[in-house]
């Protein structure tokens, strides 16, 4: 049988000396694998020693074959005492003759065989210790000696750990993510009805197909070798059979022939016969297993120089192919590293470049790099306390305030409609911690004349019963309001700037290019429909008017923020419903109002703690009611809706009270100072940009 590895391909041998690659190979087998190699070379030893026995068996098969038995016995001796006499003596000293050379010829055999036993030993121990050697270089470096060809890269549990981790960084990262833009999260579901963040990291698969037998080398030789031996063992036992049945015929044809002579030469035949046969079997198997130990030891010594050959060669792009390995498993760990936290990143990133571009933009005029640090020096440009102020427009407000995102809310009605009013009170409520809200919302002074000037209008409207007078046709000074919102996942700031537009702002005879330009860029609105201007009577417009004016303001609206007619204007719009407590008088409504407030204030006017989005919603519901009455002929909300959208709640106003008695008495003097619902518009508004404001 052909050696179990002849049919694997072959490698060109190199040329240069492979000494000391042997040696470094070989020095690499540990004690520990002694016993295995034992194995593989009984088992080899085994399978040759077969082999040799069928090569002496078909030999003797061969000689047999040539050799001619007697025509017939010798049968018709006159006298066979005499030939018995002679021919007896003569067989038993050719035997021990024989005998004496064959022993030395076995010596001869079994010495050959030692030292050819020795020297395939020792050569096939080198083969098995530089494939053990082989094994550990394919597992360290990833390649198949075999086919000469490097492992592709498979996952491996170092792979699936990274990806488990990779997998938990995401998470964290999106839930940080989630609570980085938990404002933003919350207002697209507030204005789309639904927002969802999802992201996937995968690790793309590689590898190729499995090797063939992944076994090591010397579990493969084994079992080979164990093939091997019991097929050589088969056909050695078979040929010997046959030659034993050859050597049968010409046996028993000579004893036949020394039998006719008479006597007991038959036992000396026999025992002679047997004895040099078994003797010659033995040298002719020792002399077949020398020569096929010698020759399977050159075979060995080949095929480890020309492995070793290979090896350098396989062994030189293995390593490159695992730094290459090594490398792209880096990568990709950066890579899912860098994927995991983008989300966070991007995040961040995004809500820092906002602030950054809101620091840099006035909150009154919207011009960009005119906010200058007040004052000279170091000292006052990294003074938080200090003061920034708009070169343009001149707004003054703390540098502190810069770092904290801003939304701007202007008042948009026609003049008289109660905007300044409603303002005053509810900076008020403010001021004394009774907005309706769970948030801590607490008023932002500049040190500004326009916080003495509101101030003034607060002593006017609230303790001298006065009115607030017209407004001037000039970019208002904001009222500035910090808020802290009640979000569980960590309060979240902003700086609230509520504006108090001119209600010319939206005639379109007057120019004020500048107001509007301004007042549509703003992040929402309250917007004012006073119910007691509907006729034209006296100062006051019409209906048909205010809606016109709407309509002028709402074009130049789209113009500024390149909206598309037809299309809704994306921002959350607060319709107000002021001076509820003059519909007794002033409004086709009349006394029908009674009801409605009557029910307003007892079953929705819960303590300010205790509002909820839900009492909003009930009271925009009820204000809806009325709306067919208040203003007939008129669909207001379809009207507004087609606007901007969905995203409006109606908010019944009354910056005087609603005590029913004094509904429809517009003498100040002998009225009760108990604004209602004057800053439910700012906190909703609050509410529709993501801040948990209720309870």
């Amino acid at each position: 049988m052909a050696d179990p590895d002849c049919s694997r391909p072959a490698r060109p041998r190199r040329s240069r000396p492979l000494a000391g690659s042997l040696l470094a190979l070989l020095l690499l087998a540990p004690a520990a694998h002694a016993q295995p190699a034992d194995a593989l070379v009984a088992l080899r030893l085994d399978w040759l020693t077969h082999l040799a026995r069928e090569d002496a068996a078909t030999a003797e098969l061969k000689a047999l074959a040539a050799l001619r038995s007697p025509a017939a016995p010798v049968g018709n001796v006159q006298d066979p005492a005499a030939v018995l006499a002679a021919l007896g003596p003569a067989l038993d000293a050719d035997y021990k003759q024989v005998r004496a050379a064959l022993g030395r010829v076995e010596e001869k055999a079994r010495a050959r065989k030692a030292d050819a036993l020795k020297d395939w030993t020792e050569a096939y121990r080198q083969r098995v210790a530089f494939r053990e050697a082989v094994g550990r270089l394919e597992a360290a470096h990833g390649f198949d000696f075999e086919t000469g060809t490097s492992t592709a890269l498979r996952p491996d549990p170092v792979d699936a750990l990274a990806l488990v981790a990779a997998c938990f960084v995401a998470v964290v990262a999106v839930r940080l993510r989630r609570t980085e833009q938990r404002l933003d999260i919350r207002k697209a579901r507030r204005a789309a009805g639904a927002a969802v963040l999802l992201i996937a990291v995968a690790l793309p698969g590689c590898g190729g197909p499995p090797p063939g037998d992944a076994r090591p080398w010397a579990a493969r030789e084994e079992a080979e070798l164990t093939s091997a031996r019991d097929a050589a063992a088969s056909n050695a036992t078979s040929a010997e059979t046959a030659a034993e049945q050859k050597w049968q015929a010409p046996s028993a044809a000579w004893v036949a022939l020394v039998t006719a002579l008479g006597g007991d030469l038959d036992t000396l035949v026999r025992t002679g016969e047997a004895e040099l046969r078994t003797a010659l079997r033995a040298v002719a198997v020792d002399a077949q297993l020398a020569e096929r130990l010698v020759k399977d030891a050159a075979e060995q010594r080949a095929k480890l120089a020309e492995e070793a050959a290979r090896l350098d060669q396989i062994t030189g792009r293995a390593k490159l192919w695992s730094r290459a390995g090594s490398g792209l498993r880096v990568l990709a760990a950066c890579a899912l590293l860098g994927l995991a936290t983008a989300p966070l990143w991007a995040a961040r990133r995004s809500r820092a470049r906002r602030i950054a571009l809101a620091a840099k933009t006035c909150p009154r005029c919207f011009r960009l790099d005119t906010l200058k640090v007040e004052g000279a020096g170091k000292k006052a440009a990294e003074d938080d306390d200090g003061d920034v102020r708009c070169t343009r427009c001149g707004l003054r407000f703390r540098r502190s305030y810069l770092d904290v995102p801003r939304l701007c809310f202007p008042t948009v009605g026609v003049r008289s409609s109660g905007k300044t009013h409603m303002l005053v009170t509810a900076y008020d409520r403010v001021r004394k911690r009774t907005a309706p809200t769970a948030a801590t919302v607490q008023p932002a002074p500049t040190g500004s004349d326009a916080d003495r000037r509101f101030e003034q209008l607060t002593d006017e409207v609230l303790h001298r019963r006065g009115v607030a007078g017209a407004t001037d046709l000039v970019l208002p000074d904001p009222i500035l309001l910090h808020v802290r919102d009640a979000d569980p996942a960590g309060p979240s700031a902003a700086l609230v700037n509520l504006f108090d537009y001119s209600g010319e702002l939206i005639n379109p005879d007057v120019d004020v290019n500048m107001l509007k330009a301004t007042a549509v860029r703003m992040d929402g609105f309250m917007l004012f429909l006073d119910p007691t201007q509907l006729y034209g009577d006296a100062a006051n417009v019409t209906v048909e008017q205010q809606l016109a004016m709407l309509d002028a303001f709402l074009a130049h609206m789209r113009k500024e923020r390149r909206v598309p007619v037809g299309e809704p204007v994306p921002v959350p719009v607060a319709v107000c419903v002021p001076k509820f407590d003059l519909l007794i008088s002033d409004n086709p409504i009349g006394g029908q109002s009674v009801q409605y407030i009557r029910q307003m204030l007892e079953h929705l006017n819960p303590p300010p703690q205790e509002v909820t989005l839900a009492v909003l919603r009930e009271r925009s519901e009820l204000v809806e009611q009325m709306l067919p009455l208040m203003f007939p002929g008129l669909d207001v909300r379809r009207l507004i809706e087609g606007y901007f959208g969905p995203q409006l709640l109606f908010f019944p106003l009354s910056s005087v009270g609603l005590i029913e008695h004094e509904l429809g008495v517009k003498d100040l003097s002998k009225r009760t100072i108990a604004p209602f619902g004057t800053s439910e518009p700012v906190v909703w508004l609050l509410h529709m940009h993501g801040y948990s404001v209720f309870g």
